[in-house]
């Protein structure tokens, strides 16, 4: 009886079973097969990359290297997952390296410890991976403002929205989306945010995101300060230079309580992005706030999956 059963929810129990090592048992950076394919996608971006040429020409030769590369991964991946004796337990390890939480959140409360301490140096040094900006003269108030910005972008795309592709699409879609990622990732590294070698992948990426990025930021919303949320997203989210990034930042702005967004340096240029909110700077005593607030989030819509599938079951 038990083994017929867990035959039938094998899929599910994977899901979960993945959650909890991404939770409980997070691949350190070094030895992340991420950090590896973020290497080479670099080297790629170089590689295909000419500041000196037309933007039509750097729209179609950036478009070409991500579709040839997600292509060749895809289908060395997708062969292996005909071969495998259980796919299911290869789709969950696929869902198990895609997702990126607990390594970012050890980082961000790190920060918030050593900005405590004043340690200013030491934060910056420790945020400057996880940011595409320039954060050597961020001040203490920057540091924060950097860390919640970086930590609401990240839940949505690194966790939130590989989760639901994989629930909706299945592991493979989940798997290209978060090449996708990746690529965008390395890419940034050396370009400015608004380089046309990045145009065609950054679209791309919006309308994958459009819905889930949403969602989440409606949860967010529900759960403290909604009509001042619904306010900011009216008057900044809709505004804002990404607007899926607008939506996250304005509702995190409002339920916290404190300003987001504002100028940011790339390779030396000022960007004015505009500033969210007309409340305080953040502190350090607002990133576990924030922490909470996107756990929460989390929560709901990992309560809503059980449910959901406790449904299935009954049924």
């Amino acid at each position: 009886m038990l083994p017929n059963l867990v035959q039938q929810h094998l899929d599910f129990i994977v899901f979960i079973l993945a959650l909890l090592g991404e939770r409980f048992l997070p691949l350190v950076s070094w030895y992340h097969p991420n950090t590896f394919l973020s290497g080479v996608f670099n080297a790629l971006g170089k590689r295909v990359y000419r500041k000196k040429e037309a933007a039509s020409y750097q729209y179609l030769s950036s478009s070409l290297c991500f579709i040839l590369v997600l292509l060749v991964i895809m289908t060395l991946v997708i062969l292996l997952v005909e071969f495998a004796y259980y796919p299911e337990l290869l789709a969950g390890l696929i869902l198990y390296l895609s997702l990126e939480w607990r390594t970012v959140e050890s980082k961000a409360l790190r920060i918030a410890r050593l900005l405590k301490q004043n340690q200013k140096a030491t934060a910056r040094e420790l945020l400057k991976p996880l940011l595409a900006r320039q954060v050597d003269k961020l001040s203490n108030p920057g540091i924060c403002k950097a860390v919640m910005e970086t930590l609401i972008l990240r839940v949505a795309r690194h966790y939130f929205s590989v989760i639901f592709i994989y629930l909706l699409l299945g592991p493979m879609a989940a798997l290209a989306y978060r090449l996708l990622t990746l690529i965008h990732q390395a890419w940034r590294r050396d370009r400015l945010p608004n380089s046309p070698f990045l145009t065609s992948l950054s679209w791309l990426l919006f309308f994958i995101e459009w819905l889930p990025t949403r969602l989440l930021a409606l949860t967010i919303a529900a759960s403290k300060a909604s009509k001042l949320s619904i306010h900011y997203i009216k008057h900044y989210g809709r505004h804002f230079y990404q607007t899926n990034s607008g939506w996250l930042l304005s509702c995190c702005s409002a339920s916290i309580g404190v300003q987001l967004g504002g100028p940011a340096m790339y390779k030396g240029s000022r960007f004015d992005k505009m500033r969210i909110g007309t409340e305080r700077l953040p502190q350090a005593d607002d990133i576990p706030v924030l922490l909470n607030r996107l756990n929460q989030a989390r929560g709901f819509w990992l309560l809503v999956i059980f449910g959901i599938e406790l449904v299935k079951i009954i049924a």
